[in-house]
């Protein structure tokens, strides 16, 4: 009976992961945790297909190409913690993920303002002389433990307002959680 059901519950979370990407096969790193998308000239995946990918598509995001990262990608950069409160005046906690700035320059969108949105919709754009400025993080680690889907994840933009004089009073309003997919502005 238990093999019945791990085998049911297998399933089911395979196909919900197969539900949430494009219809291109999955590669060997895994789906896709953050999809980057606009002028950049690096790409992995092709358009946006709003049937298969229905996130997208209710947020009228729309793309020809994009640069689809998976959490291992994503962890292959060089991983910088930042120790913070979160939110403003709340607990001290320890954040860990690529500078925002690295993973724009691997797609080719050095200097160039960003878009971040979030799975319930909220937007934010982003100068690029703030990120440049800044340790400014793509979490995908709080505390020592992944962040996940349901809470502040796949990844969230951490500011690092402890260590940054700049950031000490900065509220909470450009750290975005829940983040699945950053549109590079036109210059």
């Amino acid at each position: 009976m238990r093999l019945t059901i791990l085998s049911t519950t297998t399933a089911l979370l395979a196909t919900f992961i197969g539900a949430c990407q494009p219809a291109a096969e999955i590669g060997p790193t895994g789906p896709d945790l953050v999809t980057l998308h606009g002028p950049l000239s690096q790409y992995d995946r092709g358009a946006m297909q709003a049937g298969e990918e229905p996130v997208f598509a209710s947020y009228g995001i729309n793309f020809e190409r994009a640069l689809g990262l998976s959490a291992s990608e994503l962890a292959g950069f060089d991983l910088v913690t930042v120790e913070t409160d979160f939110p403003l005046g709340g607990d001290q906690r320890s954040f860990r993920g690529p500078r925002l700035r690295d993973v724009l320059a691997f797609a080719g969108a050095n200097n160039r303002s960003v878009r971040v949105t979030a799975l319930d919709g909220y937007q934010r754009d982003i100068e690029a002389d703030r990120y440049q400025a800044h340790d400014v993080i793509l979490a995908l680690y709080q505390d020592g433990r992944p962040l996940g889907i349901g809470g502040r994840g796949p990844a969230m933009l951490v500011w690092p307002r402890g260590a940054d004089p700049a950031l000490a009073d900065m509220n909470d309003d450009d750290w975005i959680f829940g983040i699945f997919t950053i549109e590079v502005l036109p210059d």
